[in-house]
């Protein structure tokens, strides 16, 4: 299927020094600049159009990697208002202000819901089945907020099996009508909980046009990460590539059409923010290092051009074989390795990918681990003979 180009009123060829300091100043604009930091997480899931959040640390150690001030994390482990957690972009967990919930769960509930009906079909749950259970879990959820396996007790008997209730969940949440919660208070456990969605956050509309959703969330993706290409865009939030095209032109956005040298196919970027580029200070062409979440939303936004940080290094340097970004070091935009959390040690493990690095730049990394360190521990629950939760680097839902 051919798909055509979307409109655009100019273009631009990037030098590779150029293209660096493109990248670094959109990084620099989503808080990953030293001078740059946010303020909140509002603030910070606005900037990245949501923080990845599939898994237990990701939303923790993205916070901390952009705030100003690594308190702004411990925020995440009590109910932040105006915000919600659902599954939007490629079916995956993200954190997002309500507004742009809105916009990127009416653009990607398709692909949910029939998710959720096949699980229905799948589990033998017929249509009144599902009915009666769904109405018994909306009646139950009235009261309050609870624990999935509560309401696994309280509706499951010998008419309407376990099974049933799940798929009602499932459903109930993939539609909007259920809000999920975690009620374990830190970032290395989950005490899954589901509430109704009109109590919790009576504010977001949950039944958006779909079409215009889609234009709204390809539009606020490109003013994020543009330039970036068709690819790029598709590869970030599952939609088709003639869904993504068409949206990108009927965005009232005047757009450049920008030659890379991380790709050939061209790539998309608003002319007003090239103009904010060209004017911008050049201390916000070095971003410095930063240590980036497992799933970071920086990362995760590309495909096709993933060369503009990954500069030669292979791909399972930085992606895992299910192409799940790894927790990475970046330093000016490029990475150049990887961390990870030991629960043993309750510390970070740094590991460089390059085969030479100054002892600068050990010394650099070094503080930086101690420093996430710290703040990691400081938001941890400590290690119990029989864990009860379950393991960092598990999916942080089964739903």
């Amino acid at each position: 299927m051919v798909v055509a180009a979307p409109r655009t009123v100019g273009a631009v060829t990037l030098t590779g020094d150029q293209a660096g300091h493109v990248w670094n100043w959109i990084l620099a604009r989503q808080g990953l600049h030293p001078e740059q930091r946010l303020s909140s997480v509002a603030e910070i899931a606005d900037a990245g159009l949501g923080i990845h959040a599939a898994r237990l640390p990701s939303p923790f150690a993205t916070v901390l990697a952009r705030a100003a001030s690594p308190n702004i994390a411990m925020t995440l482990l009590t109910p932040l208002e105006g915000m919600t957690t659902l599954r939007c972009m490629r079916k995956t967990l993200h954190l997002l202000p309500l507004d742009l919930a809105a916009i990127a769960h009416a653009a990607t509930a398709r692909y949910r819901l029939r998710d959720a009906a096949r699980m229905a079909v799948n589990a033998g749950v017929s249509r009144p089945a599902l009915a009666r259970a769904t109405q018994q879990l909306t009646e139950l959820l009235a009261e309050g907020a609870l624990p999935v396996r509560q309401i696994e007790a309280a509706l499951t008997d010998r008419s309407t099996p376990v099974s049933t209730v799940r798929v009602a969940l499932k459903a109930a949440w993939e539609q909007g009508a259920l809000t999920y919660l975690n009620q374990s208070g830190c970032w290395n456990a989950e005490r899954r909980a589901f509430a109704l969605t009109a109590d919790i956050h009576p504010g977001l509309d949950v039944a958006r046009d779909p079409g215009g959703a889609t234009r709204e969330l390809v539009r606020a993706y490109f003013l994020r990460y543009g330039p970036a290409t068709l690819r790029d865009a598709t590869w970030w939030s599952a939609l088709s590539r003639s869904a993504v095209a068409a949206a990108l032109g009927a965005a009232e956005v005047a757009w450049l059409e920008v030659t890379t040298p991380w790709c050939a196919a061209p790539a998309y970027m608003a002319a007003a923010q090239y103009e904010q580029f060209l004017a911008a200070d050049a201390a916000t062409f070095a971003t410095g290092l930063n240590l980036l979440a497992h799933e970071d939303v920086a990362l995760k936004a590309y495909f096709e051009t993933r060369g503009r940080y990954l500069a030669g290094l292979p791909s399972d340097r930085a992606f895992n074989q299910i192409g799940e970004a790894l927790p990475t070091l970046l330093v000016d935009g490029h990475v150049q390795g990887t961390w990870r959390w030991d629960p043993a040690g309750r510390a970070v493990r740094p590991m460089l990918a390059r085969d030479r690095a100054s002892r600068l730049l050990l010394r650099r990394v070094s503080s930086a681990a101690e420093t996430l360190t710290d703040a990691l521990r400081a938001g941890s629950r400590g290690r119990r003979p029989r864990p009860v939760f379950p393991r960092p680097d598990q999916l942080a839902l089964i739903y």
